[in-house]
């Protein structure tokens, strides 16, 4: 079942922008940052960004200029919320509860799912995305869970 192959934790490898005239873009860079989890009790949360977003000149989550606060919010999504799967299309449904993105709260974002043992790729429907309506392809790598747990010195 896809629902049984999606749980896990998951590591981004890469977004496309597929633009209806066959080119492609990459709304959060060419090397993005990024996590997806789901869990067998149908949550899932997910984030990801260009990983060269620009810091804030403020050392304050809550000081940044509305430069650079548009421009970090341009650089990254996240949100969480349930899942649930259509095992006929091979589609997964995120029925969102909170998101950065405000507009998605409450909504569903349907993906096409292909899970190959490690490999994972999800399919958007076509969305405006950066002034253009794009088919965003995103491609995850299953993580290994570690049995070694880190301390919180940064090691």
């Amino acid at each position: 079942m896809l629902k049984d192959r999606l749980v896990g934790i998951w590591q981004l490898v890469s977004v496309e922008g597929l633009l209806p005239d066959g080119s492609r873009n990459y709304p959060y860079g060419q090397n993005p940052l990024g996590i997806l989890m789901y869990d067998r009790h149908g949550n899932m949360v997910v984030q990801l960004m260009d990983r060269d977003r620009t810091s804030f000149e403020s050392a304050d989550l809550k000081e940044g200029t509305a430069q650079e606060a548009k421009d970090a919010l341009a650089g990254a999504v996240a949100y969480f919320g349930t899942y649930e799967t259509e095992e006929q299309t091979d589609t997964v449904c995120h029925h969102i509860k909170g998101s950065v993105f405000p507009n998605w709260i409450g909504t569903v974002q349907r993906r096409k799912a292909t899970v190959e043992r490690n490999r994972l790729v999800l399919s958007t429907n076509p969305l405006p995305m950066g002034g253009h309506e794009s088919v965003v392809v995103l491609e995850w790598h299953r993580m290994a869970l570690s049995s070694d747990p880190s301390d919180c010195s940064g090691r």
